[in-house]
């Protein structure tokens, strides 16, 4: 009893220290200094490893989730979905509606309409438990969709109403968040002169505080480049990137890098502008943020064209198409569409509820007589009328939102296609330009042989070499054509992706069969190999609603590279005490289940893993890979199942992938 008693002292102590160096116990709160962070959730991890599955072990979950948002959402999302499986199984209300907050936080980057439907839910349940701080909270993450959604009105409408519960609360630290996003907003719809009040207002308030300004200080730059006031303006950047360094905020990095390359382009300073717009890529790509690195990629774009450098422009508009089908595609902005439909939907009839209530209350007071029946008859035909008005305008809404929804397909697009087809253009052109030279090549030689050009003093041991020159060249307009022939049926499987039903799933079964598959195709290959094909399977595994069709695939591929790399291992650095082994491990977690495939073969440098999930990035060499295998894998786990997949490795000691599925 004792110790229980110590844990949970020490629990609230670490919660106070956390709610004192982040200013906020809030998702999107401002970060603890390096240091501080990493005491801070070291302390949260040793906690969790002790707790009890009680309302304290909520509470750490979401407490490591905050911590690691603004490192990496994908671990943030991870902590959240065990925060609010533990929270619904004790039925502890007021932790379900804060982890499900950290949970569309970590979803707000790649599904928008999967954020705003579980922040609405998590608002629900804080106006149910009359828990204002959440409520504020839930106000402000919905308000951050619709300025993403570039929703003036309603976004700023929901971030005043934030505004004026921090103030009602007296929570000063939470009023500064507040201000800067409204100061944010308005800079994106170029109201500059409320956008610089607001991030001052917030700035002479945060130093009064002493808490980090990172977030203001690049609103502040914002407001004077767009004023034109370049030197404020390059002061404000740096001092937000250096703030942004101090308490390791990623997200906050990648605005003042992008920010200040924004600047250097606008002055004409392309080198300067492509180094930093690259600094902000590295920084959103590491924390899992797809905005950031959509407009740190799109700037690269456009200043790679303008320098007339043709691969970099076409590698970073690779990067800007993936984000852009992220977070725009057309399922996602339908998905959200018929989704604010409904909200809106809801909140008419409860409107309308609340009305026939009334009506109800008036009914009783006019039982006592033909007066009383006749007054009652009128406000019935009255109220009959308005559910009609009500419903026409409901229908007309729905019309306008259909047409509107078609328009947004359409001209998103038509955008797409242009860009796609350039990229894949350019990226067939390579391999058909080594087609076409190496057949001018062999025409040449032929000639040489047959044509006029021929010596008429035979010579064998010329047309040999010519003949074997003439077969080289062959193989490599065969492999060259094969090489096409894979980036195109490659980018036909990117076309399939998602288009199956989730069926409820054995995962063991289907994790076994890819396994063999994968083996036994190598085997076809190169009869020479053998592997340890080591499982590990969790008898206890539930089924989980996949497309198995889509997971087989990821997993096929997942394996075949496993087995690339303890090959190459093996034929590039002979040692006979090495033997190759592949294992392969599921568990079942809570709120979801993990897929671990681990190999002991040539691993990879910290460079490629940082490039590994990206459109035809390979290591293989040319004609073995077109670079679309773990791009779509990643897609297909991430936006097709809700998922995550990471990966760790070292050179030269061997690889891990991890899947994780939410059940």
């Amino acid at each position: 009893m004792s110790s229980l008693l110590h844990l949970s002292t020490v629990l609230r102590a670490c919660a106070l220290l956390l709610g004192l160096l982040c200013g906020s116990s809030c998702a999107g709160a401002t970060p603890v200094p390096v240091s501080a962070q990493s005491i801070a959730m070291d302390s949260l991890r040793q906690l969790l490893t002790h707790s009890r599955p009680d309302t304290d072990r909520v509470v750490l979950l979401c407490q490591l989730s905050d911590q690691l948002w603004t490192q990496n959402t994908d671990s943030a999302a991870v902590y959240a979905l065990q925060a609010l499986s533990l929270a619904r199984l004790i039925r502890y209300r007021h932790g379900e509606g804060e982890a499900l907050n950290r949970l569309g936080a970590a979803l707000r980057e790649s599904n928008l309409a999967r954020a705003l439907e579980v922040f609405q839910q998590s608002l629900r349940i804080a106006e149910t438990t009359r828990d204002q701080a959440l409520v504020a909270q839930n106000l402000r993450s919905i308000g951050i969709i619709y300025v993403y959604l570039r929703d003036q009105r309603r976004g700023l409408s929901y971030y005043f109403r934030a505004l004026q519960i921090g103030e009602q609360l007296r929570d000063e630290h939470r009023v500064v968040i507040e201000l800067s996003n409204i100061g944010l907003a308005y800079d994106l719809f170029n109201r500059l002169d409320s956008a610089r009040l607001f991030q001052e207002r917030a700035y002479v308030l945060a130093r009064r505080l002493h808490t980090p300004t990172n977030y203001i200080l690049y609103g502040l730059g914002n407001v004077a480049r767009k004023e034109g006031r370049v030197t404020e303006a390059r002061a404000f950047y740096r001092e937000s990137i250096r703030e942004s360094k101090k308490v390791h905020h990623l997200r906050s990095l990648n605005f003042a890098y992008v920010g200040l390359a924004t600047l250097y382009r606008q002055m004409g300073l392309s080198d300067s502008s492509i180094y930093y717009a690259r600094l902000g890529c590295q920084a959103a790509q590491t924390n899992g943020f797809l905005r950031g690195v959509l407009n740190a990629s799109t700037l690269l774009t456009h200043d790679f064209k303008a320098r007339r450098q043709a691969d970099s422009a076409l590698k970073y508009q690779g990067i800007m198409l993936v984000m852009k089908d992220t977070l725009f595609g057309q399922e996602k902005v339908m998905h959200l569409q018929n989704l604010n439909y409904r909200e809106q939907q809801r909140a008419q009839e409860a409107a309308a509820s609340q009305a026939a209530l009334k009506v109800r209350f008036r009914t009783y007071g006019l039982l006592a007589g033909v007066v009383g029946l006749l007054a009652l008859a009128l406000l019935l035909g009255r109220h009959a009328r308005q559910q009609q008005r009500a419903r026409e305008a409901l229908e007309q809404s729905l019309a306008e939102l259909k047409a509107t929804q078609e328009q947004l397909v359409q001209r998103e697009k038509m955008a797409f296609l242009g860009e796609l087809t350039a990229g894949i253009a350019h990226e067939l052109q390579n391999p058909l330009n080594f087609v076409k030279n190496f057949a001018e090549v062999s025409t040449s030689l032929v000639d040489e042989i047959t044509g006029e050009r021929r010596d008429p003093n035979r010579n064998a041991s010329l047309e040999q070499e010519i003949l074997v020159g003439l077969k080289q060249n062959l193989q490599k307009i065969s492999q060259h054509g094969q090489r096409a022939t894979s980036i195109i049926k490659g980018m036909l499987e990117h076309s399939r992706t998602g288009t199956g039903q989730r069926v409820a799933t054995d995962l063991n079964n289907l994790v076994d069969e890819s396994l063999r598959l994968a083996y036994h195709g190598l085997l076809t290959k190169d009869k020479d190999f053998t592997a340890q094909l080591t499982t590990i399977f969790d008898p206890a595994l539930p089924t989980v609603p996949v497309v198995a069709q889509d997971l087989g695939r990821v997993l096929i591929n997942l394996f075949t590279n496993a087995f690339y790399a303890v090959q190459q291992r093996q034929y590039q650095y002979p040692d006979p005490t090495y033997s190759p082994e592949v294992t392969v491990t599921t568990r079942a977690v809570p709120g979801s289940v993990e897929i671990r495939i681990r190999d002991n073969g040539t691993g990879m440098s910290e460079a490629v893993r940082a490039r590994i999930f990206q459109p035809f990035f390979t290591t293989k060499p040319v004609g073995e890979g077109t670079g679309l295998g773990l791009s779509l894998s990643h897609d297909i786990v991430t936006t097709g199942h809700g998922g995550t997949l990471t990966v760790v490795s070292q050179e030269g000691e061997g690889t891990e992938f991890l899947i994780v599925l939410p059940t």
